[in-house]
């Protein structure tokens, strides 16, 4: 992803979406931890690896957080907190505008 700013152009890689993306997620309340949809990913590769970060030709940005959360929380509120959370430090942090999160709940411990 690039961006032009007045002191030149900057330019932000997938890595480094996929790192600010796991903090947000960490910052958040209720999810405990960060899981994959598939078993491969599951036993080789670390948690921030397991988010996946996609960006088009457009330059908009598609997110998808699979994780596990706290017993007794709301399912739904902690994924509405998550997908604001990480929206927000997107646009904050890396300027992203065109960005689509999609939490996937796969557990609960």
């Amino acid at each position: 992803m690039k961006f032009q700013t007045e002191y030149g152009e900057v330019e932000i890689t997938v890595n480094a979406l996929r790192k600010l993306t796991y903090l947000a997620v960490m910052e958040t309340y209720g999810p405990i931890s960060i899981g994959s949809d598939n078993w491969f990913s599951k036993w080789f590769s670390s948690e921030e690896g397991k988010i996946k970060v996609e960006e088009d030709e457009y330059g908009h940005i598609n997110i998808d957080i699979f994780v596990e959360v706290e017993y007794g929380t709301k399912v739904t509120e902690v994924g509405r907190n998550i997908e604001e959370n990480v929206r927000h430090k997107l646009q904050y942090l890396a300027n992203c505008e065109n960005v689509d999160v999609n939490v996937h709940i796969i557990g609960v411990k």
